[in-house]
């Protein structure tokens, strides 16, 4: 029996570390404290909503203004 489509479409810690530069530690961490990205728990897995971790990712965007010409 094949899981549903949107369970396989549900990010793993590790996919998650490298989407994001984070640990897998750091995630473990996040997860045993209540914090960071929102998972999901499914039996003893954590496991990611691929939203969650583009609003993570969307919350560290830094704005910078255009780059004026320095003058000499």
């Amino acid at each position: 029996m094949n899981p549903p489509a949107f369970i396989s479409k549900l990010l793993t810690p590790k996919q998650v570390a490298e989407l994001t530069g984070l640990s897998l530690q750091t995630l473990a961490q996040w997860r045993s404290q209540r914090r960071g990205i929102p998972y999901l728990k499914i039996g003893n897995k954590a496991m990611y909503d691929p939203a969650d971790v583009q609003n993570y990712l969307d919350g560290c965007r830094v704005s910078v203004s255009e780059n004026k010409r320095r003058q000499v």
